[in-house]
């Protein structure tokens, strides 16, 4: 919350990736908390290789993790989510003699100068509407406070 905190002092751009692994908790039950373990060590190494060094990546739940990345776009870390997506998740997984393709759910929000807290909550919006989406989807909140409607929208 802290880079949060004093990229929006900054006014500098900020996108928050929030993603969650489908149907975790069925491999949850069908292998067991020690094998799901190794699955979740697997998917952070995996995807720390794709993160810059200043960027933040962090477990947010269960099955749920955050990516901070100041100075990153929402197009860029829409590119990022693409790339988490194909490199991390449709690679299989060796785990009990077995290879498990898992996939995951991505949603994205960018600071915009904006607070902290809004920031989180539009993420966690994109990273709903994504899982609504099904398995694998990529959603982007978009705030549009030009227009006179909607003022809210997502990307897909």
């Amino acid at each position: 919350m802290r880079t949060l905190t004093r990229e929006q002092r900054l006014k500098n751009p900020l996108s928050l990736v929030l993603f969650e692994i489908d149907d975790f908790e069925h491999w949850n039950s069908a292998l067991g908390a020690k094998a799901c373990d190794s699955l979740l060590r697997t998917i952070v190494e995996r995807s720390s290789r794709l993160l810059r060094s200043y960027d933040t990546f962090g477990r947010s739940g269960d099955h749920e993790f955050q990516l901070i990345l100041p100075g990153c776009s929402m197009v860029n870390a829409n590119l990022l989510a693409e790339r988490l997506r194909v490199d991390v998740f449709a690679e299989p997984i060796p785990s009990l003699g077995e290879s498990l393709r898992l996939s995951a759910c991505f949603g994205i929000a960018s600071s915009q100068g904006r607070s902290p807290l809004v920031v989180v909550c539009e993420a966690e919006l994109a990273l709903h509407r994504a899982q609504e989406f099904g398995p694998e989807s990529i959603q982007c909140f978009v705030h549009r406070p030009d227009l006179e409607m909607d003022p809210i929208g997502f990307l897909s």
